[in-house]
């Protein structure tokens, strides 16, 4: 099918480290939502929490948001656990 050749083409064009970048960000996006589950809490729970608004978290945790070392360390606090470890 022409479509998915050109699909994989696309893909394989992508550089090394956007495809990581892709990947981490997934990844953290899968955390905050793992947490939020295990805690039983909302994204508009989070968003009191950190003082924001519920789109700003709907933001971070859809797509591929471009996270700050600070909106980690936020979120990080808010939920009570690491997003990340070095």
């Amino acid at each position: 099918m022409k479509r998915n050749d050109l699909f994989h083409k696309q893909l394989q064009a992508i550089s090394p480290v956007v495809k990581q970048e892709m990947e981490w960000s997934c990844a953290i996006v899968d955390r905050i939502d793992s947490i939020l589950k295990k805690k039983g809490m909302t994204q508009r729970d989070l968003a009191g929490i950190i003082g924001c608004n519920e789109t700003q978290i709907t933001r971070w945790t859809r797509g591929f948001p471009n996270y700050t070392i600070h909106s980690l360390a936020k979120l990080s606090e808010a939920l009570g656990e690491p997003l990340i470890t070095i």
